[in-house]
């Protein structure tokens, strides 16, 4: 487990751009199965993927950073509660770039806002989740000393 930790430390960024990227593109291939296809489509997915993946990544360099400054801290280390909250805002951090291309030539406008509503919903919750499980690992395997 120390070693997990220890490459989610290294590769935070990659991994952010992922959480991004993988739901984008699986919330796609259902809209291209389901909804008749328009381009438009596949523009909100080049702007989902091209700036919501790099936003992401940085988020979560930043939300990480937090984590370890309150883990290595006189105040820390940091806990579960820290993590989850963190995780919260940064799940709907990564889906502000998704969630909005949806606006882009979208046909009707309360559906749209349902639909963004609910991707944050949902990204702050499985954000939640995974940041509270993150927090519970790296508290127990992650060095206090080692800082930010």
């Amino acid at each position: 487990m120390k070693k997990l930790c220890d490459l989610y430390v290294a590769k935070a960024g990659l991994i952010g751009a992922l959480y991004c990227i993988v739901p984008t593109l699986i919330g796609f291939a259902v809209v291209f199965c389901v909804v008749p296809f328009r381009q438009v489509y596949l523009y909100r997915l080049a702007i989902a993927i091209l700036v919501g993946g790099p936003v992401a990544a940085r988020l979560n360099r930043f939300g990480l950073s937090l984590w370890m400054i309150k883990h290595s801290s006189p105040k820390g280390p940091a806990t579960v509660l820290d993590g989850t909250l963190i995780g919260w805002f940064l799940g709907m951090g990564m889906a502000v770039v998704p969630a909005f291309t949806h606006f882009i030539a979208s046909n009707g406008m309360d559906g749209t806002k349902t639909i963004v509503i609910a991707i944050w919903f949902i990204a702050g919750v499985v954000g939640a989740i995974l940041g509270g499980t993150l927090g519970l690992v790296g508290a127990k395997y992650l060095d206090r000393q080692s800082g930010a």
